[in-house]
């Protein structure tokens, strides 16, 4: 499986587990269950872990560029998340996680052509003979 797919399956597996424990602790009556976060330092200790072999293999300037990308990605997914019509569905209906999860691993099964592969191959296609 590709890796960003695997990581994407590993994130919402994880807010699957963290939000089984929160029901579970809810309906025992373990409220300081509740407060105990490991989403956010899971994506931290990644986040560190690629930035640190990152910088030996390629350098500081790939590191800049990834970190901002991914704190790009990180910002539109806030947004995304703290869309009134996305909580509603995802505090409502938290199965919805298990069919994010399928399309996850069905997409990460995909090892064909990228868009982009077609623009670089073009002068391949379209040579002179």
């Amino acid at each position: 499986m590709l890796l960003v797919a695997r990581l994407g399956a590993v994130i919402i597996v994880v807010i699957l587990i963290m939000a089984a424990m929160s029901i579970f602790s809810w309906k025992l009556g373990i409220t300081q269950a509740l407060t105990v976060t490991f989403f956010p330092m899971i994506i931290l200790a990644w986040t560190i872990e690629r930035m640190s072999i990152l910088w030996e293999e390629e350098g500081p300037g790939d590191v800049v560029k990834e970190g901002g990308g991914s704190l790009l990605v990180a910002t539109l997914s806030y947004l995304l998340m703290s869309n009134p019509i996305v909580e509603q569905l995802t505090f409502n209906f938290p199965e919805l996680m298990l069919t994010l999860l399928g399309i996850v691993l069905l997409l990460g099964q995909y090892t064909g052509y990228r868009l982009l592969e077609l623009k670089r191959f073009y002068p391949l296609v379209h040579s002179d003979k």
